[in-house]
């Protein structure tokens, strides 16, 4: 009589599906690690960026400091050159600067409503002769205009970076400004309207000024009530 062996073997099987199983669970959740972690870094960049309004004066900030960087250098390169004379003049004129012409303009028009408020009747001609102001040397006005541009170069940059680094303060002294202006524009109006003298505003000039005020307008309800714009500059604060 031949005795029974046993044979035993092991269950490999079952252990390979097992740990297959363990592989494919390891790897959904390795992939749904990956996914979360994606995700929570792309709500990170939405979050740390700017609306986008401020995205754009912040730009506009920066590009009005290179255009001053770039008149700067032109200046300094080429200061007798007819560009530099034209600027130098613009600048001179837009600032009524000593020796500009505007300046000179300004300066001899109110000699004439002088002498003609005294009784005298006196041409153009007369009032510059009259006009006894020493002219100033056109090397101490090009230097003016040339530390008027630096400073608006330095001043420009510095604000861009307070917006670029979410300054509380600029958004206020921006709302301050904006709102003030529209203010001051406002009760004049209605108080020259009240009074009967009326707003004493040339026809001209009103296209422009309904302009600054709506674009101010814009700017102070912007910084105040626009979703995003408040949590923006608070995160730094």
């Amino acid at each position: 009589m031949t005795e029974p062996v046993y044979r035993w073997e092991p269950v490999t099987d079952a252990y390979k599906d097992q740990a297959a199983e363990s592989t494919d669970i390891e790897a959904e959740h390795e992939q749904l690690r990956a996914e979360l972690h994606k995700q929570n870094a792309e709500r990170v960049v939405v979050e740390k960026q700017a609306p986008l309004g401020i995205r754009i004066f912040t730009w506009y900030c920066f590009g009005r400091a290179g255009v001053y960087a770039l008149l700067l250098l032109i200046l300094a390169s080429f200061p007798h050159s007819e560009f530099s004379a034209w600027l130098f003049e613009g600048v001179g004129n837009f600032l009524h600067m000593p020796g500009s012409k505007s300046a000179i303009d300004a300066r001899r028009k109110e000699i004439k409503r002088q002498m003609e408020a005294a009784g005298y009747q006196v041409s153009d001609s007369e009032v510059a002769e009259l006009d006894e102001q020493p002219t100033v040397d056109t090397g101490t006005m090009h230097n003016a205009v040339m530390v008027y541009l630096l400073v608006l170069l330095g001043l420009t940059t510095w604000v861009g970076f307070m917006w670029w680094n979410h300054s509380w303060k600029v958004r206020w002294v921006t709302m301050f400004y904006s709102g003030a202006l529209v203010a001051k524009a406002v009760i004049n109006y209605i108080a020259g309207a009240a009074s009967g003298v009326g707003s004493q505003i040339a026809p001209a000039a009103m296209p422009l000024l309904m302009l600054t005020i709506a674009i101010n307008g814009f700017i102070f309800l912007y910084l105040a009530f626009w979703p995003g714009v408040a949590q923006w500059f608070e995160e730094e604060s």
